[in-house]
């Protein structure tokens, strides 16, 4: 019986261990996907405090002119809002993938241009309903990597409100 729980209990210090290590060993490239990962997962789950934590405090949308504090209130209202009355589910869900990624080693930047798919669910199918370039510029501060300021251009469709 003890050594399986020693067993189990390696296991997991393996595991734990093996996936610090993975993660303080990743390029700063994969980290900012992983941050943009976390938010799109974030968003599409109505989850509020991944998105915000790709965020930094001073975040500015220079397009729209919306802060955190601003788009942390018009997440909440749409993750309320947007609801299908049927299914209860959440109505929108998006995809970014990561077009350019560029790290500036010597300052901790970097920016990206990502496209924002955004769908729209009507019952069990889904239909394009916005599509936005974005440019963000990204800054590391204490290990993590943040959006300090975008700017949003809309390539199709209309921006989900």
């Amino acid at each position: 019986m003890k050594r399986i729980l020693l067993a189990a209990i390696g296991a997991v210090v393996v595991f734990v261990g093996g996936r610090a290590l993975y993660r303080a060993l990743a390029s700063d490239e994969t980290r900012i996907g992983w941050v943009i990962d976390d938010m799109v997962e974030g968003f599409n789950h109505t989850r509020m405090n991944p998105i915000l934590a790709g965020l930094d405090a001073s975040f500015l949308d220079d397009t729209y002119g919306v802060d955190r504090d601003t788009l942390r209130a018009a997440a909440a209202q749409l993750f309320f809002e947007a609801v299908d009355p049927v299914t209860k589910r959440f109505l929108y869900r998006v995809e970014c993938p990561v077009e350019k990624l560029v790290v500036a080693d010597a300052s901790a930047s970097a920016t990206a241009n990502l496209e924002a798919r955004f769908f729209v669910r009507n019952g069990e199918s889904e239909a394009p309903a916005w599509r936005a370039s974005v440019e963000g510029e990204l800054r590391e501060q204490d290990g993590d990597w943040r959006f300090v300021r975008s700017r949003t251009t809309t390539v199709e469709g209309e921006r989900i409100r």
